[in-house]
C-alpha cells in the first residue's frame, strides 16, 4: 500500500468525535441516521486534514471508534482515506492540585472485545468499580457536595439527573492507576501503549516529583508516548541534548532510565473543523504550529518502529528540515524509475517490461539473492542519471545484458523522473554521454576497487582526484584565483613555487657536475697517472741535466779593438734578446688575458639576452594579475641593459689587442735582425771567443730547454703543473666536503619551498576540516582529517634509478634486493622536515657510493652507471627531491589510509561522499562485499547514512537484507528473478514494516550477528 516506503508525514494523535462529553458541536444521539451523517461529516473531515493518521481520544469510552468502524461497513458511507487509531483519554487518581490526564493508544486492528476487557479492568478510585456509564453515575452520586460544587455541579440534581450524573462522573471521576498500567499490560499482542500528557493541559509535569518521585516514575516507565508543545522537552524526551535542555537532560534521561520516548504534539481538536484560532481547533489544526511529523508507515507497526527511535523518526514543528530541503532542491531528488519495451520491440521475453518503483527521496535499500537483479536496477538508475561510471557497470555491459550486438537492452527504453525538471530517458543499450551533467554519482564495486586498493598499491590517483574534486567545493570563491577547477588552481597558485625549484635545481645540476668531476679527479687512476707523469719528468730532468754543455772559461787573451767592440756588442744583443723574449711572453700572456676578457664579453651578452627573454616571460605570467588590479607592468619594475658598456669595453679590448699584436710583430722583427747580426758578429772573434759564445748560446739553449720541461703551474703537462695538480688532488677531498655540503644545504632549500607548496595546498582544505570539526560524528567518532604531505614512492624511486644505475653489486644485487634497499631507507623517513629529506638523499647516495666502491673501488658512482647515462643526472635526481610533491591523504581515528583494511577504507570513501561531498545528487550505492563488509558497514557506516540521508537521497544495494534494517532504509526494493516466467526481473517496493518485506528480513536474521540480531528486533 505504501510503496515508496517510510515518509514523513504529519500524525494528529489526540482528536475527539462527538460522542467526547467536551465536544464542540452536535453530539451523537439516538437518531442512528443523524449519528451516520456526523460519521460521514467526520470521515470527510478527516480525510480533508493534512495529518495521515489520528488518535481517536474520547474520553471514557470508545463510542467514536465503535460508530466510525460500525459506518465503515454500511454503504452510503464515504470512504476513510487516513488511518485513525483507537485511543481513550481518562484521568488518574494523583497527588497534586489539578487533574491528571492519561490516554491509552491502540492499535486499529485490535478486536473490538479487547477494547471492552480493557475498560472492564479499569478501577475508579472510591467506588472501586470498571469502568462503564453506570459507574461514572455511581462515582458521581458517591462523592460529596463539595467536590460537586467546585465543578459546578448541585447534589440534588445529580441525584435526581441520569444525565447529569454521567456528565458530573466524567468531570470528576478519576481511574486508580495501577489499573490503568495492568489494563495496558494485559492487551494482547502489544496493542496498547500508554500515552501521558507532560506539559500540556493537566500533564505529568504538574506533578510535584521531589514529593511524589515513585509515583511520577512509575507513569514514566508505563509511557512509550508523550505530549508537549515544547521542543527541547521533545529532544529531552527522544534523547537529544540541545541548548535549551543541556543543563537538565541527564536527570531527565536518568528517569526515563535511558529509554527514549515519543514526544508528539496533538490537536485536541473537540470539532471537525477549527476556525484558524488555537480556541476554536478542528482536526489537524495544531498549536503554534507544533505540527507532529512521524517517518513510519501509518500503521501499528509503523509507530512501534518510531518508538524505539523516536528520535530519527519524529519531529515537532513546522516542517522537517529534510521536507524543507526536498522542496528547495526537488531537481535532485528522483520521483520514480520507469522501463518499458521500446516501441516496436519483438522481445518475447518481459524481463523489466512494465517496472515502475516511486523511490524515497531518503534511504532506499535493494535487497535480493545474488543473481535477482539488484546490480541491474543500480546500473540503468546510473545509466538514466548519465553516470560517468559506465566502465564499472556490471549488468549494463557487453558480455551480460547487453550481448554482443547490445541485446536484448536494446529493446528496452528506462525513464528517470524528478520531483521537478525534465525526465531522463534512454535506451538501455546506450552509454552515458560525457557531453551531459552527471546527475548520479554511482559507487560500483568496480569503482570502490579503483578508489580503495589501486590507491595504496598506486596503481591510480583516482581517490586523490576525488579528494581534490571535493576540496576544490569547499574552497571560497575569493581563493579560487577564477579557476574553474582544482588543477587550475594549483596552476595559479603554484606556478612561483615551481620556478624557484626549478631554479635551485638548474643550480644543484651545476654543482653536481663539479661534484662529479671532483670524484672522478679523485679515481686512484688520476693520482697514478700523475705519479707516473711526474716520474717520467724527474726522469727527463736527469737526462737532460747529463747533457749540460760543458763549462767554457772565458778567454783572457788580449783583443783586438774591433774584437772589444764585437763582444761588448754581443753582450748587449744577449741582453736585449733576453729582453725580448720576457717582453714576447708577457705580450703572449696579455692577448690570452684579452682573449678570456672577450669570451667573458660573449657570455655576458648571451645571458643578457636570455635573461631578456624571461623577463619578458616574467610580465606575461603576471600580466592578468597586473590587469586584475590596474597596474602597468613599469609600474612595478623595469629592465635597464646598458649594452653600450659592453661595446666599448670590446672595442677597447680589440684596439688593445691590436696594439700589442703591432708591437709583437716588430719585436718579432728586431729580435730577427739581433740574430742576424749576432751571427755575423760571433765570426769576427777569434776561436777561443767563438767558443766560449758558443758556449754561452749551448747554456742558454740547454737552459731554456730545462726551463720547458721544469714549466710553470699554469702548464698543465709540465713538472710544476702536474705537481699543482697533485697538490690540488690532495685538496679535492676538503673541496668535496665543501661542495657536498653546498649541495646539502640546496636540498634544504628545495624542500623549503615544497613545504610552502604544501602549506599552501593545506590552507585550500582549511574550509573543509572547520567542516568536518563542526560535525561531531566525522570529529569524535571517526576523527577525520584532511592532510597535505609531502610524499613519494619508493617503488617509484627505485624504478627510475635502476633505469639509470647496474644492480650488480652489494645491496643492489638482484631486482627484489635492489628495490627492498631503496624501501628500507624510504620507510626510515617521515620527509616532514628538512632534515628527513637530506638524510634520504645522503642515505640514498652512500648506497650508490658502496655499491660503486664494491664494483671498482673507485669513488663516486660512475662505475655503476649505464651506457649514455650520467652520475650528474642521478645526483640530481635524489638530491632535487624529484619524488617528492604533495598530496593529499586522509587521515580515518587516527590510522593513515593506506594502513586501513579495505573495509576500513570502503567505509572512509563512503564518509567522504556522503557526509564531506557538497554535492546534492543523489548517490547509488553498490556494497562491495570485500570493501565494505557488514560488521563495518554496522560499527562504522549506519550513523554516517542517516547523517547523510538528512540532505541527500541514497540508493544502497547490498546482497544482506540485514543492512537494509540496521541502515533504518525507509525503502526496502526487493528484487526477484523469475525465469520460467519470461525471464522475469520483479522489484516489491515497501517499508521495514511491510509484512512482506519484513518475511524476507527476518528469514535472514536467524543465525546472524548479534549486531543485527539486536538491531533487527526492534522491528518485529
Amino acid at each position: 500500500m505504501f510503496s515508496r516506503g517510510s515518509l514523513w508525514r504529519e500524525w494528529d494523535l489526540h482528536i475527539h468525535s462527538p460522542s467526547s462529553f467536551h465536544w464542540d458541536g452536535e453530539r451523537f444521539g439516538l437518531d442512528q441516521a443523524q449519528n451516520n451523517h456526523l460519521v460521514d461529516e467526520m470521515i470527510r473531515a478527516l480525510n480533508d486534514a493534512a495529518p495521515i493518521a489520528f488518535g481517536l481520544m474520547d474520553y471514557w469510552s470508545f463510542d467514536g471508534w465503535f460508530a466510525l468502524k460500525r459506518r465503515q461497513t454500511e454503504g452510503g458511507a464515504p470512504a476513510l482515506e487516513k488511518t485513525v487509531f483507537p485511543g481513550i483519554e481518562l484521568r488518574l487518581m494523583a497527588p497534586m492540585d489539578g487533574r491528571l490526564n492519561a490516554h491509552v493508544l491502540f492499535s486499529n486492528e485490535i478486536n473490538d472485545q479487547h477494547l471492552r476487557d480493557f475498560l472492564s479492568r479499569l478501577k475508579l478510585e472510591l467506588i472501586n468499580q470498571p469502568l462503564s456509564r453506570d459507574a461514572l453515575i455511581a462515582y458521581a452520586r458517591y462523592v460529596g457536595a463539595d467536590k460537586l460544587a467546585n465543578h459546578g455541579f448541585e447534589k440534588s440534581k445529580i441525584d435526581s439527573d441520569e444525565v447529569e450524573a454521567f456528565r458530573a462522573g466524567c468531570m470528576v471521576a478519576e481511574v486508580n492507576v495501577d489499573s490503568y498500567k495492568e489494563a495496558i499490560r494485559q492487551v494482547p499482542g502489544g496493542r496498547a501503549v500508554g500515552f501521558m500528557p507532560f506539559s500540556t493541559n493537566d500533564g505529568l509535569a504538574s506533578v510535584k516529583w521531589s514529593d511524589h518521585y515513585a509515583y511520577a516514575l512509575g507513569l514514566f516507565e508505563s509511557s512509550p508516548i508523550f505530549e508537549t508543545r515544547k521542543p527541547d522537552l521533545w529532544a529531552a524526551f527522544c534523547g537529544v541534548q540541545t541548548e535549551g535542555n543541556k543543563n537538565w537532560i541527564a536527570n531527565f534521561q536518568a528517569a526515563l532510565k535511558g529509554v527514549p520516548r515519543l514526544a508528539i504534539s496533538g490537536s485536541d481538536a473537540h470539532c471537525f473543523r477549527g476556525n484558524g484560532t488555537n480556541e476554536k481547533r478542528g482536526y489537524g489544526d495544531f498549536p503554534s504550529g507544533k505540527r507532529t511529523w512521524i517517518k513510519a508507515d501509518p500503521t501499528w507497526k509503523g509507530l512501534l518502529q518510531v518508538l524505539k527511535e523516536p528520535a530519527k523518526r519524529s519531529f515537532l514543528g513546522e516542517r522537517p528540515p529534510k521536507l524543507d530541503r526536498i522542496n528547495q532542491h526537488k531537481t535532485f531528488y528522483i520521483d520514480r524509475i520507469r522501463i518499458t519495451k521500446a516501441a516496436g520491440s519483438t522481445l518475447s521475453d518481459a524481463w523489466l517490461h512494465g517496472i515502475e518503483i516511486p523511490l524515497n527521496p531518503d534511504l532506499v535499500a535493494i535487497i535480493g539473492n545474488k543473481g535477482s537483479g539488484k546490480s541491474a536496477l543500480a546500473d540503468i538508475v546510473a545509466l538514466l542519471g548519465n553516470s560517468q561510471q559506465s566502465a564499472h557497470f556490471s549488468f549494463l555491459k557487453r558480455d551480460r545484458f547487453r550481448g554482443k550486438a547490445g541485446e536484448p537492452a536494446r529493446q528496452f527504453v528506462g525513464e528517470l523522473t524528478w520531483l521537478a525538471g525534465d525526465p531522463c530517458v534512454m535506451s538501455l543499450s546506450d552509454d552515458p554521454s560525457g557531453e551531459r551533467v552527471e546527475l548520479v554519482r554511482y559507487i560500483p564495486q568496480g569503482r570502490f576497487e579503483a578508489l580503495c586498493n589501486d590507491h595504496v598499491s598506486g596503481k591510480t590517483d583516482e581517490f586523490e582526484k576525488e579528494l581534490r574534486e571535493v576540496i576544490f567545493s569547499h574552497v571560497p570563491t575569493d581563493v579560487r584565483l577564477d579557476a574553474l577547477s582544482f588543477d587550475q588552481l594549483i596552476e595559479k597558485q603554484e606556478i612561483v613555487f615551481r620556478a624557484r625549484v626549478n631554479e635551485l635545481r638548474k643550480s644543484l645540476r651545476a654543482l653536481n657536475e663539479l661534484i662529479v668531476d671532483t670524484e672522478d679527479q679523485l679515481h686512484p687512476n688520476v693520482r697514478k697517472n700523475l705519479d707516473e707523469q711526474i716520474k717520467l719528468k724527474a726522469k727527463q730532468i736527469e737526462e737532460h741535466t747529463a747533457i749540460k754543455p760543458p763549462a767554457v772559461a772565458q778567454p783572457t787573451e788580449e783583443l783586438t779593438d774591433d774584437q772589444k767592440r764585437a763582444s761588448a756588442r754581443l753582450a748587449e744583443i744577449a741582453a736585449a734578446l733576453e729582453t725580448a723574449a720576457a717582453e714576447g711572453k708577457k705580450a703572449g700572456e696579455d692577448r690570452q688575458m684579452i682573449g678570456r676578457k672577450q669570451r667573458s664579453i660573449r657570455s655576458i651578452t648571451e645571458r643578457i639576452g636570455l635573461f631578456e627573454k624571461q623577463f619578458t616571460t616574467f610580465i606575461s605570467e603576471i600580466a592578468d594579475d597586473l590587469a586584475l588590479v590596474n597596474l602597468k607592468p613599469e609600474e612595478i619594475v623595469t629592465l635597464t641593459v646598458n649594452r653600450a658598456v659592453l661595446v666599448d669595453y670590446q672595442k677597447a679590448l680589440v684596439a688593445n689587442d691590436g696594439e700589442i699584436a703591432t708591437k709583437i710583430e716588430s719585436a718579432t722583427a728586431t729580435q730577427s735582425a739581433l740574430v742576424a747580426e749576432q751571427k755575423l758578429l760571433a765570426e769576427t772573434l777569434n776561436e777561443p771567443q767563438q767558443k766560449y759564445q758558443a758556449y754561452v748560446q749551448a747554456l742558454k739553449d740547454w737552459q731554456t730547454a730545462l726551463e720547458a720541461i721544469e714549466g710553470s703551474v699554469t702548464e698543465p703537462e709540465s713538472l710544476k703543473g702536474l705537481q699543482r695538480r697533485v697538490a690540488q688532488i690532495e685538496e679535492l677531498p676538503a673541496l668535496l666536503d665543501q661542495r657536498r655540503a653546498s649541495r646539502k644545504e640546496i636540498t634544504t632549500q628545495i624542500f623549503d619551498v615544497l613545504e610552502e607548496q604544501r602549506a599552501a595546498r593545506e590552507a585550500l582544505f582549511a574550509p573543509l576540516q572547520r567542516l568536518i570539526q563542526g560535525n561531531a560524528l566525522i570529529r569524535e567518532e571517526y576523527k577525520l582529517q584532511f592532510q597535505a604531505k609531502l610524499l613519494g614512492s619508493p617503488d617509484a624511486i627505485a624504478t627510475n634509478l635502476f633505469s639509470a644505475i647496474k644492480q650488480s653489486k652489494g645491496e643492489l644485487r638482484g631486482e627484489d634486493e635492489s628495490f627492498s634497499a631503496v624501501r628500507s631507507r624510504f620507510e626510515k623517513y617521515r620527509f616532514e622536515s628538512a632534515t628527513d629529506a637530506t638524510g634520504f638523499a645522503e642515505d640514498m647516495a652512500s648506497l650508490l657510493s658502496e655499491s660503486a666502491e664494491a664494483t671498482s673501488n673507485t669513488p663516486g658512482i660512475r662505475a655503476l652507471m649505464r651506457k649514455d647515462k650520467e652520475p650528474a643526472d642521478v645526483y640530481s635526481y635524489i638530491f632535487g627531491l624529484q619524488y617528492l610533491e604533495p598530496k593529499y591523504t586522509l587521515l580515518f581515528q587516527d590510522t593513515q589510509i593506506e594502513q586501513l583494511s579495505p573495509g576500513q577504507r570502503g567505509a572512509l570513501l563512503l564518509i567522504f561522499y556522503l557526509l564531506v561531498d557538497k554535492g546534492r545528487n543523489p548517490i547509488v550505492l553498490d556494497q562491495p562485499e570485500e570493501n565494505l563488509d557488514n560488521e563495518t558497514v554496522v560499527s562504522l557506516l549506519v550513523p554516517v547514512l542517516n547523517e547523510a540521508k538528512k540532505s541527500r537521497q541514497i540508493i544502497m544495494v547490498t546482497h544482506n537484507p540485514n543492512l537494509a534494517v540496521v541502515c533504518d532504509a525507509e525503502q526496502i526494493i526487493h528484487a526477484t528473478f523469475d525465469r520460467k516466467n519470461g525471464a522475469r526481473i520483479s522489484y516489491h517496493s515497501g517499508s521495514i514494516e511491510d509484512g512482506i518485506i519484513n518475511r524476507a528480513v527476518v528469514d535472514v536474521l536467524e543465525g546472524t550477528k548479534a549486531a543485527f540480531d539486536n538491531r533487527g528486533q526492534k522491528y518485529h
